[in-house]
């Protein structure tokens, strides 16, 4: 598929559709849940999952298939956290491991030792890369929630009570 990626209708409701474009009719329309938050998480990605679900599911945004993707997100966050701690502690700069070789007429060469960027840089700009796609995608960055005006969440009764009386 080429060109833009389509808006979700749902995001689409709450932006304008400047466009004036049909909106599909059949598009599945998932209960905002909290999904149930997998097991295979770190811990740290586990303490994210509850302070963000809550907070997506009071804006509607946070449905039980969005499960992957959210999970994506709060191991990234972990994953970045442990690695920025390391970079912070260690240093954006490490020396390269030094070799000593002694040739067989007895001189020493001393070869590396040489100031590099630290590799975890490396795994903390991959992790926040991830982060950033996951936050867009659910609506969670300050870009993409500019263009977002999400409405509070009526309790589930409410809303079984509503198709009754529509």
């Amino acid at each position: 598929m080429r060109g833009r990626k389509p808006k979700p209708t749902t995001i689409k409701l709450v932006t304008g559709n400047p466009g004036h474009r049909p909106t599909p009719p059949d598009e599945p329309k998932p209960e905002a849940r909290i999904p149930k938050c997998p097991t295979h998480l770190d811990a740290e990605a586990k303490r994210e999952w509850r302070r963000m679900a809550r907070e997506l599911e009071h804006l509607g945004i946070l449905t039980t298939i969005d499960r992957a993707v959210f999970a994506s997100y709060c191991q990234a966050w972990s994953t970045w956290r442990q690695a920025l701690k390391t970079v912070q502690k260690v240093g954006m700069v490490v020396r390269s491991k030094e070799r000593v070789t002694e040739a067989k007429d007895g001189t020493i060469t001393r070869t590396g030792g040489v100031p590099m960027v630290n590799p975890l840089y490396k795994l903390v700009d991959a992790e926040n890369a991830k982060m950033m796609k996951a936050l867009t995608e659910m609506g969670m960055s300050p870009s993409s929630r500019s263009r977002v005006s999400a409405a509070e969440r009526k309790p589930a009764e409410a809303d079984r009570r509503e198709r009754f009386f529509k």
